[in-house]
């Protein structure tokens, strides 16, 4: 029963226009808040426990926030010019292109997995 209200809470969020990533953490709140006898401090408390050990996952949040500083500041279009105009006159010049677009990105963020 839980889950149904959990699902119908997210889907009344996003049919009302709340994006994405606000409707997930409203509605895990307030069902933590109205539906649970657990305080919301406990949970943060088992959230940060959980993350103590693992300093690797920390990375992915900091990707993020590296590609909002690359979209924001115009980082991410001036490297995606510069490779059309290093190789897109060649034959195959946009998938070229695309892989030394990767490569920058893959050097600026230090993750090349991720891109």
């Amino acid at each position: 029963m839980g889950v149904a209200i959990l699902f119908l809470m997210i889907v009344g969020l996003l049919v009302a226009g709340v994006p994405i990533a606000i409707s997930l953490g409203l509605s895990s709140i307030l069902f933590l808040l109205v539906l649970s006898d657990t305080s919301l401090a406990s949970v943060a408390q088992s959230l940060y426990q959980a993350m103590a050990g693992h300093y690797t996952l920390l990375a992915i949040p900091f990707f993020i926030l590296a590609s909002s500083f690359m979209s924001t500041g115009g980082v991410a279009q001036r490297i995606i010019r510069f490779a059309i105009a290093s190789v897109g006159h060649m034959q195959g010049g946009l998938a070229i292109a695309g892989v030394f677009a990767c490569m920058m990105f893959a050097a600026l963020s230090g993750s090349s997995p991720a891109t």
